[in-house]
């Protein structure tokens, strides 16, 4: 499982989860190999979603893929959904795209698990920066295969765990 912090791209084959999504927006793109993860900060610009399409262009599980989701608080804009077609456009993938709306009632800890390299399922939770955000589920940020900061200074941590308790099911839209 790989948890991703805002500006972060990653990939795993079976769980991505993503703290701390109030105005972000958790992008997961299915593929026949797993999960491809982005905690997109701030509007989609060229350099952000050039970072995502190259950083899934270029891995070893890029390949076939299935279904492209994202989840933020509310229905989402149409420029939120422009988005994600223009995403989708870059990595010429042309089926479905689905919208996860998020309570929007404050931050909120995302969770997507794959479903046979096909679908996911997510989750979701209120964020608790004193319970979440502490020194035990964080260790010194590293760079690799299978994560990448989109844009701006690497972090100096990265979360290795993330309470699972308390989720619950968020059932999104095809837009």
């Amino acid at each position: 499982m790989i948890h991703l912090c805002e500006r972060e791209i990653g990939f795993d084959t079976a769980e991505i989860g993503f703290p701390s999504v109030l105005g972000c927006r958790a992008i997961v793109l299915v593929t026949s190999g797993g999960l491809f993860g982005y905690h997109l900060n701030g509007n989609l610009n060229l350099a952000k979603k050039t970072a995502f399409v190259n950083f899934v262009a270029q891995h070893a599980h890029g390949n076939a893929k299935k279904a492209l989701y994202a989840a933020s608080a509310g229905a989402g804009l149409k420029q939120d959904h422009d988005e994600l077609k223009d995403i989708a456009a870059t990595l010429a993938y042309a089926g479905p795209i689905y919208w996860a709306s998020l309570s929007a009632a404050g931050s909120v800890y995302v969770h997507f698990q794959d479903i046979d390299h096909n679908t996911c399922s997510i989750t979701s939770r209120a964020w608790s920066d004193p319970a979440d955000n502490v020194a035990a589920n964080k260790v010194a940020y590293v760079a690799g295969a299978n994560r990448a900061i989109a844009n701006g200074a690497q972090n100096a941590n990265m979360f290795i765990n993330v309470s699972t308790v308390g989720l619950t099911a968020v059932y999104p839209k095809k837009i």
